[in-house]
């Protein structure tokens, strides 16, 4: 993703009008508190999906109207679903965001240092409310997802009827509804923005930039389809698998190479799990020959069509660059890191060296792990490695858990479609995203799979038993 323009604060309204603006935006967050202490969980987490899709973007920059009110839900969360064995995955949320605001001391811009904070609280919000929803019933959980459905085919069909029809595309970017629910620097467009989303060849449907589109919707497959497993009844599953299958269709549709890839490393690594904790021997063998095959295929490929990699060599190319720029600077920043804000500053210092011969443009690091360390040093760093890898360790040991069960079973399907979404969201963070948790509008989405991932329920058995071992203690 390319960043264009610096987010302004309320840009250059009178004094005036950001009064009236900041007690707006203050009742209504006055108003969604008292709600999260009043309606149930699972109503609460509805609206979260919805706000999530949505967004509403207004003079705050990224910090849009949707992510204020989910974080506004936290206090309401916290005092009814905050029990005494809450897990350690939202107690390290708790000090990331402490870590966080502490961070705004060495801060550039204290607008992006509490768009960093509202991002955690809002998914600490949300991780609690999705909790408390699967500890009651998974059905609530699913009620809220089909409540969601119908704006998740709106942004999936968007995608595909952008991509089919960019001028519709660039139509809807420059006018004012985009103001709405596309994030900030949609504007750019009308001015002839080199941003890739007018590349013709990607779309994002209501959000911006295709990356972050194709991330939201694999995810969001994912969830609809472990949601599909719970047997919700014959007309939600048939909706379920509709909302999963052209969630996914859209997220390969955009244009962004990495759903390309997650597509058929992840659920290959899922499978493998599976079987490795059954037939380790085996699962090695067929690893190592697949290993060889894939690397055989690519030097194929590369021999025969030598330009068809040339896209991915590029991009690989461009991340390598950035990330040696971080590298770079860690030893003398290696505590305190950039601050947030101060990327921008030093992408610019450092650019001619880094791309020399062209045109000054603000990438972020492509990296989760590299943007957690600029932000907010190394302490940010090691919460955001144990916040990416629990979940997925969660579920790995689930898998194991359930090693002396059936190979083929809807258990192992749920198994491994959860593990490849909150696997698909790390892997995609390794090249593309900023956070660990994608973005503003995967939040609450995050949140869901990420509290399914911890839970007993996960890969029970057909009559209904929870496998002996426990992954939820260590959550």
């Amino acid at each position: 993703m390319i960043v264009l323009a610096e987010p302004s604060f309320l840009g250059s309204r009178t004094p005036l009008e950001i009064v009236l603006i900041l007690a707006a935006a203050l009742l209504g967050a006055g108003v969604i508190v008292l709600l999260s202490f009043r309606l149930p969980a699972r109503t609460l987490l509805a609206g979260a999906f919805a706000l999530g899709t949505l967004q509403f973007f207004g003079p705050f920059g990224f910090t849009s109207l949707g992510l204020i009110a989910t974080a506004a839900l936290l206090p309401g969360a916290i005092w009814r679903f905050w029990r005494g064995n809450a897990h350690v995955w939202i107690g390290l949320l708790g000090a990331l965001a402490v870590w966080q605001a502490i961070s705004v001391l060495w801060a550039d811009k204290v607008g992006s240092a509490a768009y960093g904070v509202l991002l955690t609280l809002a998914l600490i919000a949300t991780a609690l409310l999705a909790r408390e929803t699967i500890r009651s019933s998974p059905q609530g959980l699913i009620e809220a997802l089909a409540i969601v459905s119908p704006l998740i085919l709106i942004e999936a069909w968007l995608v595909t009827l952008f991509r089919l029809a960019p001028d519709l595309e660039k139509a809807y970017l420059t006018s004012p509804i985009a103001r709405v629910f596309t994030e900030p620097g949609v504007e750019m467009i009308a001015h002839g923005s080199t941003e890739n989303v007018n590349d013709i060849f990607k779309a994002g449907g209501l959000f911006l930039n295709a990356n972050t589109a194709s991330l939201f919707l694999a995810v969001v497959a994912c969830l609809y389809v472990w949601a599909a497993l719970q047997r919700p009844g014959r007309g939600r599953f048939w909706l379920f698998l509709a909302v999963a299958a052209i969630s996914l269709d859209a997220s390969l549709g955009t244009g962004s190479k990495t759903p390309l890839v997650a597509i058929v490393i992840l659920p290959v690594l899922g499978v493998l799990a599976l079987v490795a904790v059954r037939k380790p021997v085996l699962t090695v063998v067929v690893a190592v020959a697949g290993a060889g095959l894939a690397a055989g295929a690519v030097a194929i490929v590369t021999a025969m069509r030598p330009r068809l990699l040339d896209e991915v060599v590029r991009t690989l190319d461009e991340r390598r660059r950035l990330w040696g720029v971080v590298f770079q600077r860690f030893p003398e920043n290696w505590f305190t890191g950039l601050g947030f804000g101060n990327w921008r500053l030093t992408i610019a210092e450092e650019w001619r060296m880094a791309f020399p011969g062209r045109g000054l443009q603000l990438f972020p690091p492509h990296n989760l792990f590299a943007q957690a360390w600029a932000d907010a040093g190394i302490i940010a760093l090691l919460l955001t490695i144990a916040l990416s890898l629990l979940p997925i360790i969660a579920v790995l040991r689930r898998i194991g858990a359930a090693r002396h069960d059936k190979l083929v079973s809807r258990a192992s399907v749920e198994l491994l479609v959860v593990f490849v979404g909150v696997s698909w969201v790390l892997a995609h963070g390794m090249l593309d995203t900023t956070t660990f948790l994608g973005d503003n509008h995967l939040v609450p989405f995050f949140a869901a799979i990420t509290a399914v991932a911890f839970s007993t329920r996960l890969g029970t058995r057909q009559d209904g038993r929870i496998p002996s071992a426990s992954v939820s203690q260590a959550a």
